[in-house]
């Protein structure tokens, strides 16, 4: 089964960064896809939500 197909995000994504507009109520990511950046990361804390975009 194809991942693109089978994953929508707000079933799939786990998110807890509440002040992100695409954060939903039972703390997952309701963008239709996510970009996650830092192509020189070696470690999970070096790593971001490109997707990310403040409420605020």
């Amino acid at each position: 089964m194809d991942m693109k197909s089978a994953c929508k995000t707000e079933n799939c994504i786990k998110c807890s960064v509440k002040n992100c507009i695409h954060h939903t109520e039972n703390d997952s990511c309701s963008a239709g896809s996510i970009q996650v950046g830092n192509r020189t990361a070696s470690s999970c804390s070096e790593t971001c939500c490109d997707t990310f975009k403040s409420k605020q």
